[in-house]
């Protein structure tokens, strides 16, 4: 039979599909039905069956294992700086952390505290933290966590550490070396040395070590998170007698201060002093400027044939700017010194020079952070005294105790002595004197009136020769410190300050000792701030 045919059209097959592919569709389908029939079932589940409900429980608890552990090791991970650091408002932190000693160390080790409370408090913390990142809401420069809201150092310091080392015998004797340059046109290398010991070491009498405050049970009321301002030390011996501490310019009445202790102790935070009151920074220290820049140089990485290379490295890593981009401009500049104030040096050395910025160049991030607010001076490290309070926030001199309401003339010690040898500084390094001091060496006045009793700036032609070598001395006397006169001081010392220079008291008096009578008026430099800047 001949199919049938549309006038003046195409064939029409007997499907009723047309001849333009419709059949190699079908035939396409057909075939993919066929394959589709042909592929193996899976399995019908039976949970009636005991073959069913053991594959039925290999699978969830398959499925759910796989999900607890992944979920255990994203939790842990959440603990790690590798996470903490991935905001960027962590970045001066997570610097820090890389050149600590704590490195190894996850984030929780120290900032959580052990249990599930903890650990809930610290997400709830770090969740916080999350909005305020994504809101653009956090606050510049981020501000260090409150010591009070750290675990207790039993739980993370001493987890590690042993203290007993530390306070045996008044604890270990550490000599003290650091290589330091000048500010001045040379760069002048000087040596500087000194050994940390027990107070009275040598002397026969008891000895006190530098951790002696955590022998006993000492607290401190501040109202800065920082702790850079201490206003009132309290001390609780084994035996359970007390004795208080109260900085001067907190006191309204010398005769009754016991109404200045009630407001300091209902106003401020008080907190014990344990490890993290002064290696605050331990786990996040970020370099001083002037330490950094001193590294450079004694690394051969920066050139100190280059005149004033220090002071102008210093100088331009310590001013705040708004971007990286700012900073790399202002470091620039140092070109441009040269070829004004040394030309021939512009000419000749000018590997070294751009050698020199692109060095601190490398430097800068790594202590400062401006889209953060974060400069050298943003996190003081109370280790020490040299480039921030420190030590010198209770030993400065202005802290007087207070027996029976009143305020006596007992100052917390505040001289060199009390945890370290007068430091040397110099092209080497005399002996080391941790002995007994002769009679004289104990009046108060000593360091300004032993003139009196040596006709030689040599000490090799006296008696102090059997101590002393001339580079002892000349500590003293290579500075201004020594054209101070102290006749009629009290009267006369703004004269004085005017014509030696501030820097010339600071070697011996700290801030808190002229704010007795100048208040807030700030009248000596700071530590680790730079002369005449």
């Amino acid at each position: 039979m001949e199919p049938d045919v549309a006038p003046d059209g195409p064939a029409v097959s007997p499907t009723g599909s047309d001849g333009g592919g419709g059949g190699e569709r079908a035939s396409l389908g057909a075939r993919m039905r066929a394959v589709l029939k042909r592929r193996p079932r899976l399995p019908r589940l039976s949970f009636r069956s005991r073959r069913g409900r053991l594959i039925a429980f290999a699978l969830v608890a398959g499925f759910g294992g796989a999900v607890a552990i992944g979920g255990v090791a994203a939790v842990e991970w959440t603990d790690t700086a590798d996470f903490c650091g991935r905001c960027h408002t962590m970045g001066p932190e997570l610097r820090g952390h890389e050149l600590s000693p704590h490195r190894e160390l996850g984030c929780a080790e120290c900032h959580v505290e052990p249990g599930i409370e903890g650990w809930v408090k610290a997400k709830i913390n770090g969740t916080r933290q999350l909005v305020e990142v994504l809101t653009g809401t956090f606050p510049t420069p981020i501000p260090p966590p409150d010591h009070a809201a750290l675990p207790s150092t039993t739980d993370t310091c001493q987890r590690c550490h042993d203290i007993a080392p530390l306070i045996e015998n008044g604890g270990p004797v550490k000599l003290v070396l650091r290589t330091r340059y000048a500010l001045d046109e040379d760069n002048t290398r000087q040596q500087v040395a000194t050994v940390m010991r027990p107070s009275g070491l040598g002397t026969g009498t008891a000895t006190r070590g530098i951790h002696w405050h955590i022998q006993v049970d000492v607290e401190y009321s501040s109202t800065d998170v920082r702790a850079q301002q201490i206003d009132l030390v309290l001390i609780t011996a084994a035996d359970g007698s007390q004795r208080t501490f109260i900085s001067m310019g907190e006191v309204s009445d010398p005769t009754y201060v016991q109404p200045d202790i009630d407001r300091l102790l209902a106003g401020e935070p008080t907190q014990p002093m344990d490890c993290i009151s002064c290696h605050n920074r331990i786990g996040h220290r970020l370099p001083p400027v002037d330490e950094a820049v001193d590294e450079a140089i004694a690394d051969g990485t920066i050139d100190p044939g280059l005149p004033f290379i220090k002071r102008e490295a210093v100088v331009r890593l310590s001013a705040e700017y708004a971007a990286l981009a700012e900073a790399d401009v202002a470091i620039d500049g140092i070109r441009a010194f040269y070829a004004t104030e040394y030309p021939l040096v512009a000419r000749t050395r000018a590997a070294a020079i751009n050698v020199a910025i692109d060095t601190l160049k490398r430097t800068y991030p790594l202590i400062a952070s401006p889209e953060l607010g974060v400069t050298g001076t943003t996190y003081p490290d109370n280790l020490g005294h040299v480039d921030s309070p420190g030590c010198f926030r209770c030993h400065d001199g202005g802290h007087y105790e207070v027996v029976g309401g009143a305020l006596t003339d007992k100052a917390i010690p505040s001289a060199c002595s009390t945890c370290h040898t007068f430091p040397q500084i110099g092209d080497n390094t005399s002996a080391i004197l941790i002995g007994e001091r002769p009679a004289n060496h104990l009046e108060a006045l000593w360091v300004f009136d032993h003139a009196r009793d040596i006709a030689s700036l040599d000490p090799a032609e006296t008696t102090c020769g059997a101590c002393h070598t001339p580079t002892y001395c000349e500590n003293c006397h290579a500075t201004n410190a020594v054209q101070v006169p102290h006749d009629d001081m009290v009267f006369n010392h703004a004269d004085v300050t005017r014509r030696v220079g501030a820097q010339a008291c600071a070697f011996c008096h700290q801030p808190t000792y002229c704010a007795q009578c100048h208040g807030d008026e700030e009248v000596l430099p700071r530590p680790g701030s730079i002369p005449g800047r």
